[in-house]
């Protein structure tokens, strides 16, 4: 009887620890230095409306731009070191905001492609989807976050374009 237990709780361990594993992106891309691009969109926000007929047209221009700039299309270029504990870590792609508890539910595990979907709850919820691919023998990658945020009864959709190239494996003092 305590050998059937022994031997049960040594199965649950091992397929616990085996689903654990899974999760940990096994996405080939090379570690060290890259230069990283995202693209972000953000729509559903209220945004107040603005009367412009009674300002200059270029003042009127000036007001329409910052109000695009808000919504949509911000272009963000960064270096950072990509290191073997970041594709390790359960957090790897999980929104950072400690108010709040996300998990991952990883549907898409390989060399090529690592995609998952992504539910978080706190003060605010948050739903949707991660995929980032591979490219170039692990060289490069490109990659979509789609996500949703709702706080209240307000709504806003967030959607990310990212592309990163690989620059060598010294990432000197970039984090």
């Amino acid at each position: 009887m305590l050998a059937a237990r022994t031997l049960s709780s040594s199965i649950l361990v091992v397929g616990i620890t085996a689903v654990l594993a899974a999760q940990a992106p096994v996405l080939d891309v090379k570690l060290g230095l890259w230069e990283n691009t995202i693209v972000t969109n953000i729509g559903g926000m209220a945004m107040p409306q603005m009367d412009t007929s009674k300002m200059p047209p270029e003042q009127a221009a000036k007001m329409a731009e910052a109000m695009k700039a808000m919504t949509g299309g911000r272009t963000v270029t960064e270096k950072n070191c990509l290191t073997k504990e970041d594709l390790a870590n359960e957090s790897f792609m999980m929104p950072k905001d400690n108010k709040m508890t996300c998990t991952r539910t990883v549907t898409t595990n390989t060399k090529a492609v690592f995609a998952a979907d992504v539910n978080c709850t706190g003060e605010r919820t948050v739903k949707g989807q991660i995929n980032v691919e591979s490219l170039s023998g692990g060289n490069a990658f490109k990659g979509a976050m789609k996500m949703a945020t709702t706080s209240g009864t307000q709504t806003i959709n967030l959607n990310m374009a990212m592309s990163g190239k690989y620059l060598g494996p010294d990432c000197g003092d970039v984090k």
